[in-house]
Order: structure tokens, then sequence, then C-alpha cells
């Protein structure tokens, strides 16, 4: 983000189950940066997201997509990088699936290709294995500076300093030294139904203590949204994204 100030989208406030829209936050660094915020930032909160999840409630995902792909093609945007999806988070999981969607509709308007990026969240707090990397990796060693203005940033993060500390306790901050983005091949999202994904587990231990009312699950929730967004990006008329209204 220091080296190429990229236009920068934000899917969800980052509330949680507190309700405290984390946007000022994310708002200030990326002024501190001098990076200019894309016109989908906090479109919606955490709740509304997984109450759409949940009722299977295709509607504002599909009208992301559309917004997500007519702003790449207003700001000519020819890279695009985001979260990849990893079963620890569905909405980290179902961003994955927009902006796929979203970068595979702006280039059946133009017919001109989007480089779509992902890149790892949560592998540390999972405690995986290293990531294997390979020729669809681009990667960036930071020097003592910027890793220590990276992590300045990170604590200064109000919402996140508990994870920031429980990052750097777990592996110190030259963990975080080396940047990796992984080339999307498939942007038709594949996932293992066979196996339970994080979030699943993490739900029904939140049900059983009272916290959650229900689980969101990869088989009955996520995987026909992820289905059902992509089919809009195959299959969406083209001429209405012109009128998107983007302010």
């Amino acid at each position: 983000m220091s080296e190429h100030k990229p236009l920068v989208y934000v899917i969800t406030d980052g509330s949680g189950r507190g309700g405290t829209s984390r946007t000022s936050s994310t708002t200030a660094l990326l002024r501190h940066l001098g990076i200019r915020q894309g016109e989908t930032f906090g479109a919606m909160s955490d709740a509304e997201i997984y109450a759409a999840m949940l009722m299977q409630n295709l509607s504002p995902f599909l009208k992301l997509v559309d917004e997500l792909a007519a702003s790449f093609l207003k700001h000519q945007i020819d890279c695009v990088a985001g979260e990849a999806s990893e079963g620890f988070n569905p909405t980290h999981d179902v961003c994955r699936a927009l902006i796929n969607a979203a970068v595979f509709l702006a280039q059946r308007m133009t017919g001109t290709e989007i480089a779509n990026f992902e890149f790892l969240l949560t592998e540390w707090e999972q405690q995986l294995p290293e990531p294997q990397h390979d020729e669809r990796c681009l990667h960036w060693t930071l020097d003592d500076q910027l890793l220590s203005e990276k992590i300045a940033a990170a604590e200064q993060y109000v919402e996140l300093q508990d994870e920031v500390r429980r990052a750097i306790g777990q592996h110190g901050e030259k963990y975080f030294r080396s940047e990796c983005l992984r080339r999307v091949v498939n942007p038709a999202p594949r996932y293992d139904a066979s196996k339970k994904p994080f979030y699943e587990t993490w739900g029904e231990q939140q049900v059983s203590r009272g916290a959650y009312q229900s689980v969101i699950r990869l088989k009955e929730h996520v995987l026909p949204l992820v289905d059902a967004i992509f089919r809009h990006a195959e299959q969406a008329n083209l001429n209405p994204l012109a009128a998107v209204d983007l302010g």
C-alpha cells in the first residue's frame, strides 16, 4: 500500500458482534498513507452480511458485484488484490467471490484482462503450514524502516490491537517482513465441501455458549451464495452497469 497507493474498497464495516464500526480507523490509516477510498467503503455491517448469508438474500451481494465492476471501469483498474478464501471467516470467503465476480464482469465489459491477486490474512491465527510459493506469487521483503512502519500502523489500529499483539507474540515481528500476492488462476472458487471450515466449528461453539443463534454453514449458506454470485457475473446484462450510481 505504501509503495503503490492503491484505491481501497472495503465491503463491511468490521463491526463484529459489538456493533462498533472500524471504518474510521481504516480511513485514518489510508489518510496517513495518502491513499484514496473507493466508492464501496463499509457498505454493510457484519450483522447485515451474516443475516444476508443466513437468509440467502442475494440482492446486496449482486449489487456489490455491479458496483465494484463499474468502479473498476470508471477508474481504469488493471490490477486488483484482496483477501483469499481461507475457511476462517465466511465474510472473507464471500468477499473473495465478490472480487472474482467483479473482476470477471469488468473484463466482460472491456475485453481487457485485469490482474487478480489474493493475500492470506489468517494463516498465522490458524497455525497453518507455511504456504507454498510458486510462479504465481509476487513477493516483497520489507526493509527495517518499512517493517517498523507496518508494525506501528497495526498497533495504532485500536480495534485490532489484541489481534496484533497476539500475532506478534506468536510469531515475532520478523514474520511480517515478507508479503506475498498470489495470482488467482480460477475465478470460480472451488471448495472442499468434505472438510468443515474453521468458522463452522467456531460458530457451533458460540451457539452452545448462547452467543449466536445460528451457525453459518459452508454447504448450506456459503456455497450457494458463491455459485449465485459468479453466475451473475457470467450472465449479467452488461448495459445496466453504466447506470450504477457511483457518487
